[in-house]
């Protein structure tokens, strides 16, 4: 009996032969495997694929082994053959890696177990390889590095757990203290300055008003920052020769020196193009951000390059190129570009995906982009923001296109991912008008996946009842044209700024187009049926309208022009939303019961500030009068300023502001409100903010001193949750309040299902 040692993989496979006699076809007689546990017999013979009766041969059994040993659940694997008469008899002998029941962290106290869970490799169940345990250890590294925790050390043991009958892979974590940056110096700069370069990196100096902390990945980044900065400034070659990193006695602090090497800077030569034909030169020209002589900045000769293409791009040229070519000629750079225009692709199709509840139609009737047309990348970012203001979906649609046909055309694919659109509104609120108070109502902006919005809401208190019911189909008969219905009761019982009671029914009908000369723009046009009735006057009121008969019978027409370029329904960024209106009551034509006029116009701006604090600039101004004389306005209608309603001046109580003099019952026929707000995510759904308003009314324009405003500040926040749904509290001061300043609580109250 003859025996031979072979090596598979680093795993020793012993081979014992024994042969007896030469045959000429030997095959497989048996196969035996001990020492598996947790895995199967049926998976180790799925993957040796060598089974009893297969033709045998040391090179299909060495194949074999690999195969299994490559699963990489065995640290050992060993084979035997013993040859008899019916064949070869294979014996397996396996060793598997520890499988493990669940892993466990000890002692991390500035990292949670969620974020460790998902850097690892190792789950329960996993096999515990020495190499996925080693991976682990510098992902959990990497997390406190992240954090701050350079010296950060990590060691693993495995355990078993008698009583529970577990194997537990224990990863055993000693954080460190965080190393703290003292000081950062630059050596080999000449050209720019030390302070300039600090601008640029991530990693800071400690001072007494911010941390800064050591961050290894920030610092590697930080040595493309600075390499960018000197190419920016004409130093192409730059290079960091050296980063030296001095840690003091106890780890904790930590001085930086890097030596740059600038090298030559290089100026602007002769800048040059060729091979465009759609577009003059003249054009080509607007897209050359540097000229002769200056310092060559690399960030502009990408612009200029990135300009050129997306000249192309935006006529359907998607395929073009434009290839700088760069001659040097001592310190000075001649640039050519060389602009293969290639065709215009078209558009095969668009496919829509991950509608599950919005109607196909109700996505595609808001695309500008259409099949068959030429490729625009402008309409396509227009059809995108128009699909994501439809409120529907919880971003704008992700765009996969597909790849070119012989003619160079091409299909997209639009991705959305529906969000909860319906609004649920229940349960019991506060406000300064009307106390406690309950609600309950519904809101389906996207009634049955089809895009029309439906609503039903209905708010009780002893002061307040209010009932509301409104449909809109936004495209009637197949056409971009919105028709609104609503039937309203209004009940409001006197309270405080609130003389009398007041009782209000009524309908309106609002019909609306896309305004075809502006862009974002759509005009309205309505007509609204109201009935109002005041009664109970308190003692405090001795106005004109206890000697009219009620009810009054009010009859308006309304045209509202509104432009809205947000870049978000939810929570706009940047762009603008301005509203113009002018209405008309009662008259020859309207009839009714009340003859006046009012206008009013809107103007909300959005800009990011730092980081992720967005500016929400917001101006009102309204304009009342009568047809013949101003005192035909009912007093009912004037302005009355305060609250977060409709006339919102934050800071102050409903209907609190009123013109200078006048009595607290009779408001003004014309008003200005400013609002500036500035608001900032705290986590996902939860959003802070500081406002600043002021805003006043005067008894007519020609008395107004738009100077003269009543002013409140304070905070606020918004939470956005599941089954209570949006929930806002804004805390505001009034300046300019009668009888001194004072706080004034703001709360307002949704949900979504």
């Amino acid at each position: 009996m003859k025996k031979t040692l072979l090596q598979i993989i680093g795993c020793t496979v012993l081979l014992h032969l024994f042969s007896f006699a030469a045959v000429a076809e030997t095959r497989v007689e048996s196969i035996t495997v001990h020492g598996n546990y947790h895995v199967s017999l049926e998976k180790i013979f799925r993957i040796l694929r060598l089974k009893v009766g297969d033709p045998y041969s040391e090179d299909r059994l060495e194949e074999a082994l690999k195969r299994l040993f490559a699963t990489k659940e065995f640290s050992d694997i060993q084979a035997y053959k013993e040859t008899t008469e019916e064949g070869i008899a294979l014996l397996l002998i396996v060793k598997e890696y520890l499988k493990v029941d669940e892993v466990e962290f000890e002692g991390n106290e500035h990292a949670n177990k969620e974020d460790l869970d998902k850097a690892i490799s190792m789950r329960s169940g996993s096999f515990a390889r020495p190499a996925l345990i080693r991976k682990d250890h510098e992902a959990i590294a990497d997390i406190y590095r992240d954090k701050g925790y350079y010296r950060v050390a990590v060691s693993d043991t495995v355990v078993y757990k008698e009583k529970e009958k577990k194997i537990v892979l224990q990863y055993k974590i000693t954080e460190g203290s965080k190393v703290s940056i003292k000081h950062i110096d630059f050596f080999g700069n000449k050209a720019l300055d030390s302070d300039e370069i600090r601008k640029v990196i991530e990693s800071k100096e400690d001072r007494w008003w911010r941390g800064a902390d050591f961050k290894p990945k920030v610092f590697e980044e930080d040595s493309e920052k600075i390499l960018n900065l000197h190419r920016q400034h004409g130093f192409l070659d730059a290079e960091i020769q050296d980063k030296e990193l001095i840690f003091s006695e106890d780890g904790k602090d930590l001085d930086i020196f890097i030596t740059v090497s600038e090298n030559k800077q290089y100026r602007v030569g002769e800048v040059t193009w060729q091979g465009n034909k759609l577009f003059e030169d003249s054009t080509i020209a607007k897209y050359i951000a540097f000229n002769r002589g200056e310092v060559f900045n690399e960030v502009e000769f990408q612009e200029t390059q990135f300009g050129i293409g997306g000249l192309y791009a935006d006529k359907g040229y998607i395929f073009s190129s434009v290839s700088p070519v760069k001659n040097v000629r001592g310190d000075t750079i001649d640039v050519d570009f060389e602009i293969v225009e290639g065709k215009p692709a078209h558009v095969r199709e668009i496919n829509i995906l991950g509608n599950t509840k919005t109607a196909e139609e109700v996505i595609r009737r808001e695309l500008i982009i259409k099949p068959g047309e030429v490729f625009s990348r402008p309409r396509l970012m227009r059809s995108l923001r128009e699909v994501f203001n439809l409120g529907f979906f919880n971003g704008p649609p992700q765009v996969n296109p597909s790849p070119p046909d012989d003619n160079g055309d091409i299909s997209l694919s639009l991705q959305v991912e529906e969000r909860s659109t319906g609004q649920f509104r229940f349960g019991a609120g506060f406000s300064a008008l009307n106390k406690i108070s309950g609600f309950l109502g519904i809101e389906e902006p996207n009634f049955l996946g089809k895009g029309q919005r439906i609503g039903l809401n209905w708010e009780f208190s002893s002061y307040r009842q209010n009932l509301d019911l409104r449909f809109t189909e936004p495209w009637l008969l197949g056409t971009p044209t919105e028709l609104s219905v609503s039937v309203f009761n209004i009940i409001q019982n006197q309270v405080r700024q609130q003389f009398y009671d007041d009782r209000r029914k009524g309908f309106s009908i609002r019909i609306g187009r896309p305004f075809p000369w502006f862009d974002y723009t759509s005009v309205f046009g309505r007509y609204q049926y109201e009935s109002v009735e005041l009664k109970n006057f308190s003692d405090g009121y001795t106005g004109p309208l206890t000697r009219i008969q009620w009810p009054q019978r009010t009859s308006s027409v309304a045209f509202t022009l509104t432009r809205n370029s947000t870049d978000s329904p939810f929570h706009p960024t940047m762009g603008t939303w301005s509203t113009v209106t002018a209405e008309w009551n009662g008259g020859d034509l309207l009839g009714g019961d009340v003859r006046f006029q009012r206008y009013e116009a809107s103007l909300c701006w959005y800009a990011t500030l730092l980081w992720k604090f967005v500016l929400d600039t917001h101006y009102n101004i309204g304009v009342l009068d009568g047809y013949d004389s101003p005192s035909q306005v009912p007093d009912y209608e004037l302005f009355r300023l305060g609250g977060n309603r409709r006339y919102a001046l934050r800071g102050y109580d409903f209907y609190e502001v009123v013109p200078r003099g006048n009595p607290q019952f009779i408001g003004g026929r014309f008003m200005q409100t400013l609002s500036y707000e500035i608001s900032f995510p705290i986590a996902p759904s939860i959003y802070g903010l500081f406002f600043l308003d002021g805003g006043n009314t005067w008894n007519s324009f020609r008395g107004a001193d738009l100077f003269d405003l009543k002013k409140g500040a304070g905070i606020g926040i918004r939470l956005e949750l599941p089954m209570l749904g949006t929930v806002g509290l804004d805390y505001g001061y009034g300046f300019d309040k009668e009888g001194g300043g004072a706080w004034e609580p703001h709360i307002s109250l949704g949900a979504f299902f």
